[in-house]
């Protein structure tokens, strides 16, 4: 007999954490997505780690480029979904980038604290800035920060900052 091999996920929350919460939410068919649970994930599974997968399994060139360009534009929209519905503009990620990705490698539990701490620390004036930006000693230079998907994709790909 020909046994066809299956990789099986099984996940289990509480409904009253964070990730019951997004289970939950998931199962109730979100904006009548006409996909059952099951392939929602595996989509969503997919958006985020499948060009990190196949290029683990060493695949390259144009079919990896391909599936790269349709990762970033599922991603970039739900990106633009959630900046809508939370209210974000795109000049505010930049700034906090490093911070965010500091605070989610730290757990849930500090996650909340850290987050309101970095609100708090961005309450810095235009010109406090401005002025922060050109100082004497930087010789007309603004020093940038790495964008978080420049991080990532280094972490991800084993590279250190």
């Amino acid at each position: 007999m020909n046994e066809i091999k299956q990789e099986i996920i099984s996940i289990r929350r509480t409904t009253d954490t964070l990730d019951g919460q997004v289970i939950s939410y998931l199962k109730s068919t979100p904006l009548k997505l006409d996909q059952d649970f099951s392939e929602l994930l595996m989509s969503t599974l997919k958006k985020y780690w499948l060009p990190l997968a196949l290029f683990s399994l060493d695949v390259r060139g144009e079919e990896l480029r391909q599936i790269g360009i349709w990762a970033i534009s599922e991603l970039e929209a739900q990106s633009n979904i959630i900046r809508r519905i939370c209210g974000i503009t795109p000049d505010s990620l930049v700034r906090a980038s490093n911070v965010e990705l500091q605070a989610f490698a730290i757990g849930e539990e500090k996650h909340a604290s850290i987050l309101q701490s970095i609100a708090e620390t961005q309450q810095i004036s235009s010109s406090q800035e401005e002025d922060e930006e050109y100082d004497d000693d930087d010789e007309g230079c603004i020093e940038m920060e790495q964008p978080q998907e420049m991080i990532m994709a280094n972490k991800a790909l084993g590279f250190s900052n």
